[in-house]
């Protein structure tokens, strides 16, 4: 399973998916579903693609309390971890970068395990479901990877204290944003090669290919040789996001710019978050 710092309803393709995944978003509100002509609107740009923690920035810079943020992360019964937020430019653009500070972890845990730690957690409602969201596309997905039962999965980049909190952090941040629709841009995936706990694999990395893949999400390689979207990142879109298209009509309100860790040559490595109200 790849690291992520730098990136129960009915069966789709053999693939398990939410029934109710388009609603689960609105209904994780409180709002209430938008209609014609009213309702808060966001809009994630991919065209740097996707990780656990440039979501979480992008959200943060949009308004996200991460002080909340921070308190539902700490509810995990793990180790402590804290939430760092330091302002960096990527292409003379400014943009929030969000570390998450954690003791070494080499825990390689299950979803099962996960998953007892997400009910143990009391978060609220909606913040749990998302987060459970994520985590069973990631299972679903290196399971169908590596040819086992999405249970027998263990996890490991993923499963470490930073990807947990990643998940749980931008769970939190969209539930406190009150988004009656999510949508996202096509995501950029990258090319070559990475390292990861198994050794060298292609990039698009094949856990985040079938999350996108199950979700019917578009994607494309993007200008940079190297990942651009991680495993946790494609999951999180994919539990969340709505609908996938370029920038719908909107008013816009607040607008997110978050960090990834690498300063890339060929894009500035950032995903942006548009808020704003139906037009």
């Amino acid at each position: 399973m790849r690291r992520d710092r730098d990136g129960q309803g009915v069966e789709r393709r053999g693939v398990p998916l939410p029934a109710d995944r388009p609603a689960r978003l609105l209904s994780a509100t409180g709002r209430g579903a938008a209609t014609a002509g009213t309702g808060r609107v966001g809009w994630f740009d991919c065209a740097a693609g996707a990780a656990g923690d440039m979501l979480l920035a992008a959200l943060v810079d949009a308004g996200a309390d991460l002080d909340v943020v921070a308190e539902h992360v700490g509810r995990l019964g793990v180790e402590p971890m804290t939430l760092r937020r330091t302002l960096v430019e990527r292409h003379a653009i400014g943009a929030v970068k969000i570390d998450v500070l954690a003791p070494a972890d080499a825990e390689h845990r299950t979803w099962k395990g996960v998953r007892a730690l997400l009910d143990a957690a009391d978060l609220p409602g909606p913040v749990a479901a998302l987060a459970h969201d994520a985590f069973a596309r990631l299972a679903a997905a290196e399971g169908r990877v590596h040819r086992i039962d999405p249970q027998d999965v263990h996890f490991h980049e993923v499963g470490a204290l930073d990807a947990l909190a990643d998940v749980v952090g931008v769970a939190s941040a969209l539930h406190l944003l009150e988004l009656d629709e999510l949508h996202a841009s096509p995501v950029a995936l990258g090319s070559g090669t990475s390292r990861g706990s198994h050794g060298l694999i292609p990039v698009p990395a094949p856990a985040t290919l079938e999350i996108l893949r199950a979700a019917q999400a578009p994607c494309y390689a993007g200008p940079s040789p190297r990942e651009m979207c991680t495993p946790t990142g494609a999951a999180l879109l994919a539990a969340a996001v709505t609908t996938w298209g370029q920038l719908p009509r909107m008013v816009p309100r607040a607008i997110g710019v978050g960090a990834g860790s690498r300063d890339l040559a060929e894009v500035p490595n950032v995903v942006r978050l548009v808020v704003g109200d139906r037009a």
